[in-house]
């Protein structure tokens, strides 16, 4: 088991990564308090069960909801059903909320406990890949409006993020190739030794080996924690974790959000960036292939086929919140292991890049 500590200017706490952890002793924060848990109905039941059971048992009062994880669910009405049922059930500011499941429920949660009575404790049990390498770290909470992904939230940071292997085992593929990406793009722009071990033994990761998965998990939070321990609220270096966003959030959108998932979105959008970082980053070209070679070894045949309308997804590069007023910024590669920021690239050269 490994206990890594996330140190930011609001908020200390800790991840722990592991199997087994579905313990009573990693629950002692629900200890006679008023408890809420926002399940993902996505999660197998016995494991639910199995989280239900411990909090009802160590809790001052429980309540649970159940909640389907979708990106169009992922939306007003849903935190308004979270915080109708705080207020019906009479929960107080001593409360503190549970996240069983993805990315979605995780950012939901974490945003409910955010808003509900200007802010209450929350603890993640993030339940796939990806939620447990981006979710669980770094304190982003959201909901996503209908002109744009993400765009309500608040930064708010859990207590406490339990990371446990067993729930990989029953990840479809398409969920391993959301968190590969995600950890593929921590080693790319921040670790080159990483990023060999992950050429090394991608195969073993595909399978779900639990034990490689486990050091992939916790090498990406501690990269990620050595970003947002400098920059919590993303002012500078902390957009470096946006590498194949801006390209990636555009990508979603062109799909109408059910065409591709997040993390396929940003696998393709760092194949993009990639080749805008050759143009305006002199990343080298070889080092270039290397992480496409990486990338598309967790991607399909159909999405490396897929063919975009450069000046479309362009278009839809201007609703990203992560472009400053009119500006668009673009993380690219130096090197591996090296990323910066880069202000409106010549447009040309965006659309150039804008290939698999």
């Amino acid at each position: 088991m490994d206990r890594i500590e996330i140190k930011t200017e609001s908020k200390n706490y800790e991840v722990i990564v592991g199997e087994n952890l579905l313990i009573t002793d990693n629950f002692a924060d629900a200890f006679n308090k008023e408890v809420f848990l926002v399940v993902d109905d996505g999660v197998p039941e016995n494991l639910i069960q199995k989280v239900e059971k411990i909090l009802g048992k160590k809790s001052l009062k429980f309540h649970s909801i159940k909640m389907k994880a979708s990106e169009e669910e992922k939306s007003f009405s849903s935190l308004q059903k979270i915080h109708d049922s705080l207020m019906d059930i009479g929960y107080s500011r001593d409360c503190i909320l549970y996240a069983l499941g993805g990315g979605i429920i995780c950012d939901m949660t974490g945003f409910a406990a955010a808003t509900f009575q200007r802010g209450v404790d929350f603890i993640l049990i993030p339940t796939t890949l990806l939620s447990q390498v981006d979710a669980s770290v770094g304190g982003k909470t959201a909901i996503n409006h209908k002109k744009g992904k993400n765009m309500i939230g608040a930064f708010h940071q859990p207590n406490k993020v339990i990371s446990d292997m067993c729930f990989l085992t029953s990840l479809n593929a398409r969920q391993i190739t959301d968190g590969l990406s995600e950890i593929i793009k921590h080693a790319a722009i921040l670790d080159y030794k990483f990023f060999i071990w992950l050429e090394e033994n991608i195969n073993d990761l595909l399978s779900k080996n639990s034990s490689v998965f486990k050091f992939a998990v916790s090498r990406s939070i501690e990269l990620k924690e050595s970003v947002v321990s400098k920059d919590e609220t993303e002012k500078g270096i902390r957009k470096w974790l946006n590498f194949g966003h801006t390209f990636g959030h555009a990508i979603e959108m062109y799909g109408n959000f059910e065409e591709f998932s997040h993390g396929e979105a940003v696998a393709l959008g760092m194949i993009m960036a990639l080749n805008l970082s050759v143009n305006i980053s002199g990343l080298d070209l070889n080092e270039a292939e290397r992480v496409k070679t990486l990338i598309k070894v967790v991607l399909t045949e159909n999405l490396l086929s897929t063919k975009f309308d450069p000046i479309l997804l362009h278009q839809m590069m201007s609703s990203d919140k992560k472009k400053t007023g009119d500006v668009l910024n673009f993380i690219v590669l130096k090197a591996i292991g090296e990323a910066e920021i880069k202000k409106n690239p010549d447009v040309n050269t965006i659309l150039s890049s804008i290939e698999i």
